[in-house]
């Protein structure tokens, strides 16, 4: 019987993982957000939806392009800044080192990971409200 409890088996995060990764990610995005660490405005409706309680309607189409152009914009930079940081992406995170793959980016990590995972959720969000 498989150990629900394990990092890995055969390469690849178990679930029970994958969910608690989720919960360290969004828990720190959450803080560092309420703590101004992501300043720019465009961002409040994700995060008024994302952790507010905000409905997900409020997200309109035209603001969902505006955002994933400036979580793009964020990208961009942090990649010129960090031109050698795309190299560790690929490296899975782990319970203990959530932001593994993005430590090419130093003290950048943490809002290019957010970045991401903004730019994905809202691309979601778009693809299934129509």
């Amino acid at each position: 019987m498989a150990d629900n409890t394990s990092s890995k088996t055969n390469g690849t995060i178990q679930m029970m993982d994958y969910w608690k990764i989720q919960d360290v990610f969004h828990e720190r995005m959450k803080k560092d957000y309420e703590d101004g660490i992501i300043t720019n405005p465009i961002f409040k409706p994700y995060f008024d939806w994302k952790f507010y309680n905000a409905p997900i309607k409020s997200l309109t189409r035209e603001m969902c392009y505006t955002i994933m152009k400036e979580a793009q914009n964020e990208l961009e930079a942090l990649d010129l800044k960090h031109p050698t940081a795309h190299e560790q992406v690929l490296v899975e995170p782990t319970i203990d080192d959530v932001w593994k793959p993005y430590k090419g980016y130093g003290e950048d990590c943490y809002l290019y990971s957010y970045m991401i995972g903004i730019e994905c959720e809202i691309t979601n969000i778009m693809i299934y409200n129509g």
